[in-house]
């Protein structure tokens, strides 16, 4: 009885595939393709043991950042502990290579100042942001300690060194491509179990013990499509913070139980008719295009009901920075 079965999954198995790859010739042929493929691979070597930070382009030259290990050393920090310029095979090239770049007068003495001021300075990140390349250096212990060097970088390539005082363009965009709405007391309905109308098409409570969401506006019953213990079980409809937002067929829930300090982000899908809670959205959440879902760090959740979050995975420190969509779709 197995090996039937094993026979007929492995048949079905290859009959998918073959449908797949029909489908994806045809999307090929209706829509053309751009392959990515593995030129090769090398190493960048340099002068001393270091931290890799960054690296981007500028023209047809690397420009290659990094952290170095100062150990011992007494002297002062030089450009070349910090920055490299590489071709395209990874050979080192002269700080000159790119002129205004790494050999501008202007660079090499904010970059001297900043390192004797600031012993700790160590480089965060390279940014090419509208038509500038920034160089982002943590200068303390908080996060808003940087210095942010910056250049003007043209198309082809070619660089100018601006100043030091490019903070006000190390920006990133909104984390959330929406904005959260809160409920008010206009949006209570009382009765034996209270609950909170989220746009008139589910119903959420805190009371009772458990965080629920109800699909009907029927304040008889406390059962819903979902539920979830609270730690307080004695609160009042008023004492939890909800808070929502709409991604095509998604709504998205915030809420905030009374006396806790961790906010529980829910997903019910007005196609389906389900619910699912994903923590994730709290850190960042954007909209995938053509309202087929949304994606957030550690995972997503599409308009067809599939959702996954990768485990293992630490999601703390990212921070949301750009979107760069498929040129095939």
């Amino acid at each position: 009885m197995y090996e039937v079965l094993r026979d007929r999954l492995t048949a079905q198995a290859a009959e998918l595939a073959r449908r797949a790859e029909a489908l994806n010739a045809r999307r090929t042929e209706e829509f053309g393709a751009t392959r990515l493929e593995l030129a090769g691979t090398g190493q960048l070597a340099t002068e001393q043991p270091c931290v890799p930070r960054d690296i981007v382009p500028v023209g047809d030259v690397l420009l290659f950042g990094h952290t170095a290990a100062r150990g011992h050393r007494t002297e002062a920090t030089a450009v070349s502990d910090v920055f490299a310029l590489h071709d395209r095979d990874l050979n080192r090239l002269p700080d000159d290579a790119v002129p205004g770049l790494l050999d501008d007068p202007g660079f090499v003495r904010e970059f001297a100042a900043l390192h004797r001021y600031y012993r700790q300075a160590r480089l965060l990140r390279l940014r090419r942001v509208d038509g500038k390349l920034l160089a982002v250096f943590q200068t303390g212990e908080k996060a808003g300690d940087i210095r942010v060097l910056r250049w003007s970088v043209a198309d082809g390539g070619e660089a100018g060194f601006l100043d030091a005082r490019g903070e006000r363009d190390d920006v990133f965009p909104p984390s959330h491509a929406f904005s959260w709405t809160a409920t008010t007391r206009a949006d209570h309905v009382l009765g034996r179990h209270p609950h909170i109308s989220v746009q008139g098409e589910i119903f959420v409570s805190a009371v009772g013990g458990s965080l629920t969401v109800k699909t009907e506006d029927d304040t008889e019953t406390g059962e819903g499509v979902y539920a979830e213990p609270v730690d307080e079980p004695l609160q009042s409809l008023a004492d939890a913070a909800v808070a929502h937002a709409r991604v095509g067929p998604l709504i998205l829930l915030d809420v905030l139980p009374y006396k806790e300090d961790v906010h529980r982000y829910l997903v019910f899908n007005t196609l389906t008719r389900n619910v699912v809670r994903l923590d994730g959205i709290g850190q960042s959440c954007r909209a995938l295009p053509e309202e087929q879902g949304i994606v957030f760090p550690g995972g997503y959740c599409l308009a067809t009901g599939e959702h996954k979050t990768f485990d293992g995975v630490d999601t703390g420190h990212l921070e949301f920075e750009r979107t760069v969509r498929s040129p095939n779709g």
